[in-house]
């Protein structure tokens, strides 16, 4: 009953985000179970002690630019909530320090499920087995390139054309990653079958 009242006690209140870092443990915990437990995610924030709102710059964050979605994904994994909300929603500090608690940490939940979402369509598209004549040529090091290895694919090597490439929007991107993928997949399948052809012919 007492972390009822708590929880009762902390949404009336409506506290700042600022506030999060200064309350005591309890009410840290009744917070983040709150958070993780019933609060639904919220595409939109509201700066306290006013009625001004702000929506994403682009509701679906498949729209953002390229170079949005990379530093989104390190911000999240950073739980750096400003950056997240500055690439997002484009707050500023001064809009930053005005977020309502619990209305801030709805709206970081609602980002983090997109990118999440889109995280695991990557996964599922994109993601392959290597074969042991890649692993053993040491295809694996590349892979500590990330999304730079994906640029310079994409660029064909041309580094005037990476800021281009990363002001796209993200879906147009994906679609070519998505496509060369499945060119891949088709010239491996048809190099393994001529090699198995020539074997029985051998």
């Amino acid at each position: 009953m007492g972390s009822q009242q708590n929880s009762i006690t902390l949404f009336k209140n409506r506290l700042k985000l600022s506030d999060y870092s200064s309350l005591p443990l309890e009410s840290k915990e009744v917070i983040d179970y709150t958070v993780s437990e019933s609060l639904r995610p919220n595409s939109i924030i509201r700066l306290y002690g006013g009625l001004i709102t702000k929506k994403p710059k682009k509701e679906n964050l498949w729209f953002l630019s390229w170079s949005d979605i990379i530093e989104l994904k390190i911000a999240i994994a950073g739980e750096n909530i400003f950056e997240v909300f500055k690439i997002v929603f484009g707050l500023n500090e001064k809009e930053f320090s005005r977020l309502e608690m619990f209305n801030a940490f709805s709206a970081y939940k609602w980002v983090a499920e997109k990118i999440v979402e889109i995280m695991n369509i990557e996964i599922q598209e994109l993601s392959s087995e290597m074969s042991d004549e890649e692993k053993e040529a040491g295809a694996e090091e590349l892979q500590e390139f990330g999304y730079s290895l994906i640029l310079d694919s994409m660029t064909k090597g041309n580094l005037l054309v990476n800021d281009d490439w990363l002001k796209l929007p993200y879906v147009k991107v994906f679609r070519k990653m998505c496509m060369d993928k499945k060119r891949y997949d088709i010239n491996k399948t048809m190099q393994e079958n001529a090699s198995r052809k020539s074997k029985r012919n051998s």
